[in-house]
């Protein structure tokens, strides 16, 4: 059973209508789907995927090559530019030609593993922006080249994004709802997915290298307190360390998360380490808790809203830290995330989706298996079903639980709920 919101290709339609150059979120969840999409015979597509580094010249005559698949005559024009050497503007306007004289013509030009032409550190960023701003302005209203690349430089594309000439798809349902947002302009990006592996992104590049541990768990800790006092942050990491020698190794690992990040990530002032405004910052933890406490405060009749901070949790907080303050919050985080599915799995209950309620119980039951309020509601979910086997057998399930890890039987509460299922009375 799917109890996911999927990827409809009339969103996709309708939010690139008028767009010409559209490139595809690196963080969009879907984005597998939507180039299904686009391979099947309904989308109109022409489809090239990159499979070596390459200048922008091989690039273009590799793809003139690639789509004769589709046109066996296409891509004169687009050899003769990438055989000559001409500029970036005239290969954009081959490559158009091309394309409006192509048999049949297709409606969106996709091209795949882009990073191999966009992030080759032999070809410029102004060649880049030249040839793909001109294609912008020269593509017609019904024609679009979409460009799916793991990652995206903001430096680069946010001039063009911020004046229409691109649109970064999907962009929307990422974190904050959006990092190309033209409404939220800002000298540099800063992604953290605490919940997502620990990854760490740079307008849009990622940082794969911290010189060690320590810096890149100080980053987190300062990430995760945005407003905390130098004694917090020896007491967390240097306990037993003298103040000189604390103030000594702190200030050489805070200068290593500045080299690493290309920004300062904090600044000092009224006794609190805060951000330091070089940055807007992206975290995945701080969204999450967001959604939850707004839940909390005024519960939602639509299942979309948890399902936003659900989707966030894809991986226990910094799983593979043990850091003592990094497993408190790792457990306040997989509480919190149990408490979502808890509230979804309510919710579709009062909607009378029995399927998609019992799909929700079952997930907050892997995260806290002795909570007794979950196993009664999956019984009388069961019973409602006529499913009076697996009721039983939850209860069961329960008392294996309880008496394994507390030494202890169900409540009465569960006792009486489980012998009035198995009377018939439920």
């Amino acid at each position: 059973m799917n109890v996911y919101p999927q990827f409809a290709p009339e969103t996709f339609v309708e939010q690139t209508q008028t767009r010409s150059l559209i490139l595809l979120s690196p963080r969009l969840r879907s984005r597998n789907a939507l180039l299904a999409w686009f391979l099947s015979a309904g989308s109109e597509a022409y489809y090239y995927a990159l499979t070596q580094a390459m200048d922008l010249h091989t690039f273009l005559g590799q793809l003139a090559e690639g789509l004769r698949d589709f046109d066996p005559k296409f891509g004169a024009q687009s050899m003769q530019a990438a055989s000559s050497q001409a500029e970036p503007a005239e290969c954009a306007d081959a490559l158009v030609a091309d394309l409006q004289k192509a048999h049949p013509k297709p409606t969106y030009l996709v091209v795949d593993n882009a990073d191999l032409l966009l992030n080759n550190p032999q070809v410029s960023q102004k060649t880049l922006l030249i040839f793909f701003g001109r294609l912008a302005e020269a593509l017609p209203s019904d024609l679009k080249v979409v460009v799916n690349s793991r990652l995206l430089d903001y430096q680069m594309w946010a001039k063009m994004v911020h004046e229409g000439t691109a649109f970064v798809f999907g962009d929307d349902m990422t974190l904050d709802e959006g990092i190309f947002n033209p409404n939220r302009p800002a000298p540099a990006h800063l992604e953290v997915y605490g919940l997502a592996a620990g990854y760490v992104f740079v307008d849009g590049k990622p940082i794969t290298t911290w010189d060690g541990p320590l810096p890149r768990n100080l980053f987190y800790f300062f990430v995760d307190h945005p407003m905390v006092t130098r004694d917090e942050v020896f007491q967390t990491f240097w306990p037993d360390l003298p103040v000189k020698e604390a103030t000594n190794v702190f200030h050489v690992t805070k200068r290593k998360i500045s080299e690493r990040l290309g920004y300062e990530l904090t600044q000092y002032s009224g006794g609190f380490y805060r951000p330091s405004g070089q940055m807007a910052v992206h975290y995945d933890v701080a969204r999450f808790e967001s959604i939850i406490e707004s839940a909390r405060l005024n519960p939602p009749d639509d299942p979309q809203v948890w399902y936003n901070a659900i989707k966030l949790y894809r991986t226990p907080f910094l799983y593979k830290n043990d850091m003592a303050w990094v497993v408190k919050r790792r457990e306040q985080l997989r509480l919190a995330y149990a408490e979502a599915l808890i509230g979804i799995a309510r919710l579709y209950r009062t909607q009378n989706d029995t399927e998609r309620s019992i799909h929700f119980y079952l997930r907050a039951m892997r995260e806290v298996p002795q909570r007794e309020d979950i196993h009664r509601e999956l019984m009388s979910l069961y019973s409602m079903r006529g499913e009076v086997t697996k009721a039983i057998a939850q209860y069961e399930k329960l008392s294996e639980i309880l008496r394994r890890t507390l030494g202890i039987q169900p409540s009465k509460a569960t006792q009486a709920l489980y012998n009035k299922i198995r009377a018939g009375k439920v």
